[in-house]
């Protein structure tokens, strides 16, 4: 049986989408996942365009020919902003995630890769509800961070690690809107 379509039959472009690595069970379940937790709708689809890479950040923009004065991560200002560079290895969002440790009293090794952080987001020990709930505030920090970046951006916003992490941690708690 075929894993590359729904229907397990063999076709031409799920078998080059399957070497180009744009589909693998792994992210399958990732998404199924993704799309049964309790979040705001909001933070999901932001979650799942940031797992497929389709945010506009600025390495993004310069792929499909946008012309930018500075490619630079706004929070930053280190590296060119990638999807990987702001959720990941931005020494300001670190920051974030590190108050997340702390906050749940966790430590832990975090990877480069958005989907590989998503799917090891675990705490162990604790029960598969847990964990749901967990990965629901990480999808409500996720898109806290995009929102702070574009406040930086169009707004001319303070780059503020504790503020993503108060505001991500309250509307993650209490179900808020995260508009």
């Amino acid at each position: 049986m075929w894993v590359g379509e729904d229907t397990q039959e063999y076709s031409v472009r799920s078998g080059y989408n399957i070497l180009n690595g744009e589909y693998s069970m792994q992210s399958s379940e990732s998404f199924k996942l993704l799309w049964s937790l309790s979040a705001a709708p909001s933070a999901i689809v932001s979650a799942w365009r940031i797992l497929l890479d389709r945010l506009p950040t600025r390495l993004n923009l310069g792929r499909r020919g946008v012309q930018l004065a500075n490619p630079l991560c706004p929070l930053c200002q280190d590296d060119v902003e990638s999807n990987n560079h702001l959720f990941n290895t931005c020494f300001v969002v670190q920051q974030v995630w590190d108050l997340c440790d702390r906050w749940i009293g966790k430590v832990g090794v975090r990877h480069q890769a958005t989907l590989v952080n998503f799917q090891s987001l675990c705490l162990l020990g604790e029960k598969q509800s847990a964990n749901r709930v967990w990965k629901g505030m990480c999808v409500a920090i996720v898109l806290e961070v995009w929102s702070h970046r574009n406040k930086v951006v169009f707004k001319g916003g303070v780059v503020d690690d504790v503020e993503i992490f108060s505001l991500a941690q309250l509307k993650g708690c209490y179900g808020l809107s995260t508009r």
